[in-house]
Order: structure tokens, then C-alpha cells, then sequence
């Protein structure tokens, strides 16, 4: 019944028994019970038992309400103390697993082969749709990315924006045009990065380089970082110019300027007609409206219409 105050079933016994019988002398106590010298004296280091300073001494049980009392309260303090371990303990697990998480949410990627290994695998793990900001330096040689190849005829969706100045790299144009020719959907504009990301999701971005290779790379796993790099991503693809084949060479479309482009519609949305009201002039739906209008909205960087409109002034696209 005590045991869980440190009490083993003889001993709560000869307490009882002492309780029964106290004071009595040790004689008397091994007549009555037999020999006990053992158990008393562990008793009196609980305190629930007391030597008389008789002759003969006799031992006396100490009151239920104080020997029991001060074991209980001593096992509720060594009880306290295990909390706050396992508090501590706890702590220190918590702070190493989010240490761990952490750690698996970017890996660093270092030397050329390693960059090239994980940008292999990461179109191997891809299901379905890559998007890319292409740039120099490369790792490779421009143009080797067979893999590529591979992945259009099996149907993954391909978007990759071109930095201008890998345009004007020698033979740039025909390794694109392959591209182009095999499914891939390609624009030219101003990359702000390098990256390669996919929809498993995962990325790769290059961490440092010597003037003309990629040396190291992070490979992104984390949520919150691979949805910011993909928004990234389609805030530069809708501002770029796409490319095309004609003749048999990828080209930018024919030269038109954004004030061409949107000649029918700013003179009516500066003139503050609502949506409906220009569909019924140009003859669009009221989506077909929105649509043009966001899209004319991101090529001049705009966060309103009224916004829109000012900048269209400034650029000189209204005569």
C-alpha cells in the first residue's frame, strides 16, 4: 500500500505492528514478531520510528500524520524536480528536432559535378511542369541538358526565361530553337537569378561562382522560400517576351510597342469607363477586359489602374 513512498510490504508491516505496540524494546519486538533489528533501523531512517534513550531502549512509532507526511512531502519534492527535468529534457529535444527540420529544409551543394548531379535529379524527381531562370555562368556546357529533351516528349511542361545575355552567347540561338522545336516555352527578358525549380517542389539555386562556372548551389525544400522563389518566377515571366521559331531560328515577335499593343484600350481606361462599358466598345467579354487590363497593369508595374494610367502617361504611350 506504501510502496510508492519507498515502503516495501515488512516494513509497512513492522510500522503497523510498532504502531499497534510502541513503545517496546527490541527484545520484546523479536519475541513478539521475531528478529527485526534490520527493519527498525531502516525505519528510523525514514523517520516513521524512533529510539527511546531507555535502558533497555525501547522504539516507538512516530504519528502516521507526521512520519507519513514528511515522506509524502518528500516525493512530491522529488517528483517536482523530475518535472522540471523532463521539462529541460524536453526543451532540449524540441530545440534539436527544429534544428534538424531546419537543416532538411536548404542543403548545400558544393563543386560543379555536385550541381550538376542534383539539377539531374531534381528533372528526374519532377512530375509534371519546371520552370526555369536561365543565365550565365553555367556549370555545363549551354545546350547539354539532353534530360530535357527526354522529359518534353514525355509530355513535363517546360518554362524557361532567358537572360538577354545568354543570347549572345555563340550558338545560343540554335540550342534554344531545339528547345523551342521539342515543346519548350521560351521567353527573353531580365533574369534577376539563376534557378531551376520544379513541382515536387524543389529548387536550385547557385550560391557562388568564378566568372564562368557554377561552383556551389542551395537546394531549396522549404515551403515558405519555394513559393516565394515561384512567385518570383511569375512576375518576370509575364513582364518578358516570348520567343518563337520562324525560318528555323528562334526569334522574338515582330517589333510592336506597348502603346500599340494597348492603343484601343487606355484611351477608354483612362477615361474611367467601367469594364462592362469598354467590352461594349471593343466588343470583349468583361473577363477578356480584366484580363488585358491586369496584363497591361504588370508590363508597367502598376498596383491600381489609377497607377496604370500615370505611368502610360509618363512612357508616352498615349498621343
Amino acid at each position: 500500500m506504501l510502496e510508492s513512498l519507498g515502503l516495501s510490504t515488512a516494513e509497512e508491516a513492522l510500522y503497523q505492528t510498532l504502531i499497534e505496540v510502541s513503545p517496546i524494546t527490541a527484545a520484546d519486538l523479536e519475541r513478539l514478531a521475531g528478529p527485526q533489528a534490520a527493519l527498525c533501523a531502516r525505519l528510523q531512517e525514514l523517520g516513521l520510528v524512533t529510539r527511546l534513550p531507555e535502558d533497555p531502549p525501547r522504539y516507538a512509532a512516530v504519528a502516521p500524520s507526521m512520519g507519513l507526511d514528511a515522506l509524502i512531502s518528500a516525493r512530491a519534492r522529488t517528483l517536482t524536480a523530475a518535472r522540471g527535468r523532463i521539462a529541460r529534457l524536453s526543451a532540449a529535444f524540441h530545440r534539436a528536432g527544429t534544428e534538424r527540420d531546419a537543416a532538411g529544409l536548404v542543403e548545400v551543394v558544393i563543386g560543379r559535378q555536385a550541381v550538376n548531379d542534383r539539377f539531374e535529379r531534381l528533372q528526374r524527381e519532377t512530375r509534371a511542369s519546371i520552370r526555369v531562370f536561365d543565365a550565365p555562368p553555367y556549370a555545363g556546357v549551354i545546350g547539354e541538358n539532353a534530360r530535357e529533351f527526354d522529359l518534353l516528349a514525355r509530355g513535363v511542361n517546360y518554362r524557361v526565361l532567358y537572360d538577354r545575355k545568354a543570347m549572345e552567347l555563340p550558338g545560343a540561338l540554335t540550342v534554344v530553337t531545339d528547345y523551342i522545336t521539342a515543346g519548350e516555352q521560351a521567353r527573353v527578358g531580365e533574369v534577376p537569378m539563376k534557378l531551376v525549380l520544379n513541382d515536387r517542389p524543389t529548387a536550385i539555386v547557385p550560391l557562388r561562382h568564378d566568372l564562368h562556372l557554377v561552383e556551389s548551389a542551395l537546394v531549396v525544400h522549404d515551403p515558405t522560400l519555394l513559393e516565394a522563389l515561384g512567385a518570383l518566377f511569375e512576375m518576370n515571366w509575364q513582364r518578358a517576351v516570348p520567343l518563337g521559331v520562324r525560318q528555323g531560328q528562334a526569334r522574338l515577335p515582330e517589333e510592336r510597342s506597348p502603346a500599340d499593343a494597348h492603343e484601343d484600350l487606355l484611351p477608354l481606361l483612362i477615361s474611367g469607363l467601367t469594364d462592362a462599358a469598354i467590352g461594349a466598345q471593343l466588343g470583349w467579354s468583361v473577363r477578356t477586359v480584366r484580363r488585358r487590363v491586369q496584363a497591361m497593369m504588370v508590363q508597367l508595374d502598376a498596383q491600381t489602374r489609377f497607377q496604370a494610367g500615370y505611368q502610360a502617361v509618363l512612357r508616352g504611350w498615349l498621343r
